[in-house]
C-alpha cells in the first residue's frame, strides 16, 4: 500500500512540474504595438509611400506565442496571406523572433527579428529600422483613403 501511494504521490508531482515548466511569454512584448517612426538610409519619416507607416506595421502579440498582423490596409500587397500563422518566442533577452507560415504552403516561412529597446520593438535591417510603440488601442486612421492609396500601389505599373 505504501509503495502505491508513493508511486502515485511521485506521478502526480512529475505532472505539477510538467505543467509549470512550460515555456513562458515575458508580458512586456505582450500587447499592441504600430510603427511610430522609421529609418530609410539615415532618414527618419513617420510615412511610406505616402500613408503613415502606423497604418501598415500595426501587431498584436499575445500571450501564448501568437501574434497577428493588423494592416489598416485591405491589399493584397500589404497584408499577408488569409492562411497564416504568425507566431512569437523569446530568441534572446530582449530579442523576439516573429514566424510567419503560410497554411497552403505556398510560400516560405518567413522570420524577422524584433529587438526590444527603450519600450520599443525595432525590425531593424541593413540601412533600414521600422520602430514600433506599445498601444493600448491602435491609431484611427481614413481607410478608405488608405486603401485608395494601396490600390494604386497595387496596381502602379500593371499593363492591362
Amino acid at each position: 500500500m505504501k509503495k502505491i501511494i508513493f508511486f502515485t504521490l511521485s506521478a502526480l508531482m512529475l505532472l505539477i512540474c510538467a505543467v509549470s515548466c512550460g515555456e513562458k511569454y515575458d508580458p512586456k512584448y505582450c500587447g499592441k504595438w504600430e510603427a511610430d517612426y522609421m529609418y530609410l538610409d539615415g532618414e527618419k519619416t513617420t510615412t511610406m509611400l505616402g500613408m503613415p507607416i502606423s497604418a501598415l506595421f500595426r501587431y498584436e502579440i499575445k500571450d501564448g506565442g501568437k501574434a497577428n498582423w493588423v494592416s489598416a490596409v485591405d491589399s493584397n500587397v500589404i497584408q499577408y496571406g488569409a492562411n497564416t500563422d504568425i507566431t512569437w518566442r523569446e530568441k534572446e533577452p530582449d530579442i523576439i523572433e516573429l514566424r510567419v507560415a503560410d497554411l497552403d504552403g505556398k510560400e516560405e516561412t518567413q522570420t524577422t527579428d524584433l529587438h526590444y529597446r527603450d519600450g520599443m520593438l525595432a525590425i531593424e535591417d541593413d540601412g533600414f529600422a521600422i520602430y514600433l510603440k506599445k498601444v493600448d488601442e491602435f491609431t484611427p486612421i481614413d481607410t478608405d483613403a488608405l486603401n485608395a492609396a494601396a490600390g494604386v500601389i497595387q496596381n502602379f505599373g500593371v499593363n492591362e
